[in-house]
């Protein structure tokens, strides 16, 4: 881990504080244990799933997205604090705004690192890339999700799935949170089926590109170069052969 605080630690101690929050050297030297619990807590009550049940499935897609981010970012913390205190963490250093890994300017936080070297999707490649600051890739990917139908809705228009079945892979407890992988483990889905939904419910979706162009983030010209650039990066790594991950149902 960086002696700045790295990208990982910023993010997260934004989701769980806020993004207006400020995150400064003192704020993580003296950062305590249960008071990252405590903001993990009421981010919780206010994003966890189970809470949104009778909302329209829009919004409960939304909100389960939002809950798999508080719970990484609450695992991030909690694992620096741990190390932090073992002295596995170096202390770190007070400095200017700006740091190697990032930097700061009226539009929030961006990263200034290197891209990671593996596949990309646009959103995560413009972030690396230095093009958006977080917070507006997360914005893009809500909007995104709002622009798709559920899983569960596509499956029960297929005669996949039905409404008890739908209802019992909601109401189904523990891991995992996603409604994808929650059909595999109950067997109302096959490994086929769920990859099938998957690609389809992908194709329905608005690019996330539009999001940057139509909100101003980044012009129509600008997007179709930066669009090419991620084709070439993508073009040096093989696709992965794992279970593709659903940010909703």
């Amino acid at each position: 881990m960086l002696a700045s605080p790295d990208l990982d630690i910023l993010n997260a101690c934004r989701t769980l504080f806020g993004f207006d929050s400020d995150v400064s050297i003192d704020f993580l030297l003296t950062l305590k244990p249960h008071i990252v619990k405590t903001a993990f807590r009421k981010k919780a009550k206010e994003t966890h799933p189970d809470l949104f049940t009778a909302h329209d499935p829009r919004v409960r897609k939304e909100q389960t997205e939002q809950f798999r981010v508080v719970n990484e970012a609450y695992e991030i913390m909690r694992k620096y604090c741990e190390l932090r205190d073992r002295g596995r963490v170096p202390a770190p250093r007070r400095a200017a705004a700006s740091t190697p890994s990032f930097r700061v300017d009226e539009t929030g936080w961006l990263y200034r690192g290197t891209v990671p070297e593996r596949r990309l999707e646009i959103g995560r490649f413009l972030y690396y890339r230095g093009s958006i600051p977080y917070h507006i890739l997360i914005n893009a990917l809500a909007w995104q999700m709002r622009q798709r139908p559920p899983v569960g809705t596509i499956a029960k228009q297929w005669g996949w799935l039905n409404d008890g079945t739908i209802r019992a892979i909601l109401s189904h407890r523990g891991q995992p949170h996603l409604f994808g992988e929650r059909a595999l483990q109950l067997g109302y889905l096959s490994s086929h089926q769920a990859r099938i939904l998957l690609a389809y419910q992908r194709t329905l979706q608005k690019r996330l590109g539009r999001y940057f162009v139509e909100h101003g983030h980044l012009s129509h010209d600008e997007m179709e170069r930066l669009a090419a650039e991620l084709r070439r990066h993508n073009a040096r790594y093989p696709f992965p052969s794992s279970f593709p991950k659903q940010e909703s149902h």
